[in-house]
């Protein structure tokens, strides 16, 4: 076959790949190629979910929020009136307004945990405040909830009854299997990973290996990459198509 015929074909087969992908995006809605059972709850656990909202520590000031309460509620806000006989030390205060021991709870039975009634900060005796992060559910705003401790990573799960993701899920679910939906993931769920297994010594690998530092993704991705292909027993083309 001469250059001339072997053009022909060429293009010949490039008029039909375009005549193919024209009658494909006219007649074919992209919605029809995901198939349904991925968006079944029984997959969720292997997705990935957003990242959760962030709120950091900053100090405020416990006498700027009495003004602002009188201010918007028309009424001072009164110290804590208790009716037993147990008392807060006078040198404790709210280690994230300042509040004087007259606007804090004994909140736990006299075990060292305190609630400001000024700012709502939970915090314990001789420590910084309970709580320094809080992480906040991306879908509906709710507080994340810690649910496990493990080793190397903390579960923090969404409760509120009412997120957008959960009701999502939830609706979603095949009648049949409401009496096992304890089963699946309908909540958001973040795993906070307290050891940074992307350290390691190089020293100490094999000529062939490399370390685990990654620029492109976090330290949640990598985890779950390392999920598939561990747990699950998929094969590196496998986890990198999931």
């Amino acid at each position: 076959m001469n250059n001339s015929g072997l053009l022909f074909i060429i293009q010949y087969q490039r008029k039909q790949i375009q005549w193919l992908l024209h009658f494909i995006a006219r007649y074919i809605p992209l919605k029809q190629w995901a198939h349904d059972e991925i968006h079944s709850p029984k997959y969720q656990k292997f997705k990935t979910d957003k990242l959760p909202i962030i709120k950091t520590f900053i100090n405020q000031d416990w006498q700027f929020l009495l003004a602002y309460y009188e201010w918007k509620y028309k009424k001072t806000l009164k110290p804590v009136q208790r009716r037993n006989t147990k008392t807060i030390p006078e040198e404790t205060v709210c280690p994230l307004c300042g509040a004087p021991h007259h606007y804090l709870y004994d909140n736990n039975g006299g075990n060292g945990q305190f609630l400001c009634k000024v700012c709502g900060q939970t915090f314990k005796t001789g420590k910084f405040v309970t709580s320094p992060l809080k992480l906040v559910c991306p879908y509906c705003g709710h507080s994340l909830s810690t649910v496990r401790s493990r080793k190397f990573f903390v579960v923090h799960k969404c409760v509120n009854k009412k997120c957008s993701y959960y009701l999502r899920n939830l609706k979603s679910m095949d009648p049949d299997d409401f009496k096992r939906k304890h089963k699946y993931k309908l909540h958001y769920i973040y795993r906070e990973f307290t050891v940074n297994f992307f350290s390691m010594d190089l020293d100490s690998l094999p000529k062939n290996a490399s370390s685990l530092k990654f620029r492109k993704n976090n330290a949640y991705i990598m985890s779950l990459c390392l999920t598939f292909h561990v747990n699950l027993g998929l094969s590196l083309r496998k986890s990198a198509q999931e």
